[in-house]
């Protein structure tokens, strides 16, 4: 990779690190036990503006974070932003194990077909990456996989018949490209894994998009973190999140539109420092539009003494659900969840600016778990809390409207949620 392309990619590997909200935490010094506490995350698409707007938020993104063994999986249909990106069905999967020895694996899988960018500048028939990073339990660590390419052309550019890790190339005066992207470092006890199938970043304006657009296929990004097991420290988590859309479109595709403006609470806690993800608009036709969106995340905790705190929220501005018949100026949602001298407690709280349901104002005050039903809609929950007090989770969703018949191309039983945040504890 030459050193224009180079200087031009340094701002993307920043994005990708922060953009998904993850963070590690350091190691105290002196651990007497190695033991890794991890955040992943993988995502089939994702497009970003420069200057922090999000054209199209993690498509069929699947994050994990904490210690036991887990997986997590997602898929989508396709995923499309004008002049930039098409691209078909996408898969990808999340998983952490541990062998017999201790050793922690944390595997992303991310497969997306049909992928035409920049008006068809490149083409690829299918990428599809495989990313390992291995952390043992005598405090080494190593990283393995990569991406394959079916059927990739560029335009102007000659490519060998399997790209090297690590590989660039650019269209002169349009963009530069990264190609199979893996890479691995750890300072202080932080070890961070950072991978892509392809990345673009625009060398100049492009059909309406600015310098400096950011384009990236299979984001790939893990986190470890050395840290002293203590029986009575807490392991953290939660999301909040802008929109989701869920519906059974076939037995693969569960999601519609994956969870906008995501953003994670770290195992290990963030110091007491807001993590943040913002979106400036969400547009799905004949479905829902909104304008800005803010999701946070902060959270400390204290493995000495066994208390923690965290706080997620999210804002959501300017809702239109199916042309007008549910709309609100704002949303906004908090919960809480805090830990002190091993008693648990919890808070959930909405705010709305001018909501209104089938012509009818829904006052600021609404009652926690309010339904109304509305007749060739279906289901609308408003301020639905939850907590499970002897798991400490706990949870609010500003709406949750489930459809009693087909609409905007959605079937009957599909789920659409706005504004959502979630906390989460574990001792084990």
């Amino acid at each position: 990779m030459g050193s224009q392309t180079v200087r031009k990619l340094v701002s993307l590997a920043a994005f990708v690190l922060m953009g998904v909200g993850l963070v590690a935490v350091p190691s105290p010094a002196h651990a007497a036990t190695t033991e890794w506490y991890f955040s992943a995350n993988t995502g089939a698409t994702y497009v970003k503006a420069l200057g922090g707007a999000v054209s199209s938020d993690l498509t069929a993104a699947s994050g994990i974070s904490g210690g036991p063994d887990t997986t997590s999986k997602n898929s989508t249909l396709s995923a499309n932003v004008a002049n930039l990106l098409s691209a078909g069905a996408a898969e990808t999967r999340t998983t952490a194990t541990r062998n017999s020895a201790r050793d922690l694996t944390l595997n992303s899988y991310a497969r997306v077909a049909g992928v035409n960018l920049l008006n068809g500048l490149i083409k690829i028939d299918a990428v599809e990456t495989d990313i390992n990073t291995i952390a043992k339990a005598d405090g080494t660590h190593t990283v393995n996989g990569g991406t394959k390419f079916l059927g990739i052309k560029i335009a102007g550019v000659n490519l060998p018949a399997t790209i090297p890790l690590n590989y660039g190339v650019s269209i002169p005066g349009v963009a530069a490209i990264s190609l199979n992207n893996v890479t691995h470092a750890s300072k202080d006890g932080l070890t961070a894994t950072l991978g892509w199938g392809l990345a673009v970043q625009l060398l100049g304006e492009y059909g309406g998009y600015d310098v400096g657009t950011t384009i990236v296929l299979n984001p790939v990004n893990h986190y470890l973190t050395e840290v002293i097991p203590a029986s009575d420290g807490p392991r953290l988590g939660g999301f909040a999140y802008a929109t989701k859309v869920q519906a059974n479109v076939t037995n693969q595709v569960k999601v519609i539109s994956d969870p906008t403006a995501i953003v994670y609470t770290p195992y290990g806690g963030s110091q007491g420092k807001e993590l943040t993800n913002s979106t400036a608009s969400v547009n799905l036709p004949g479905l829902l539009t909104v304008g800005a969106i803010k999701s946070t995340s902060t959270s400390s905790k204290d493995n000495a003494t066994g208390n923690a705190e965290i706080r997620n929220s999210n804002a959501t501005a300017k809702v239109n659900v199916l042309n007008g018949l549910i709309k609100a100026d704002a949303i906004e949602v908090i919960a809480t969840g805090k830990r002190t001298n091993g008693v648990w407690s919890h808070t959930e709280q909405m705010n709305l600016v001018n909501l209104v349901i089938a012509g009818n104002a829904i006052p600021i005050n609404v009652s926690p778990n309010t339904v109304i039903n509305v007749a060739g809609l279906g289901k609308v929950e408003i301020n639905v809390r939850s907590a499970l007090p002897s798991s400490m989770i706990n949870g609010i969703v500003g709406l949750r409207i489930t459809l009693d018949t087909a609409k905007a191309g959605l079937p009957a039983g599909a789920v659409v949620e706005l504004a959502f945040a979630a906390t989460q504890m574990s001792l084990s």
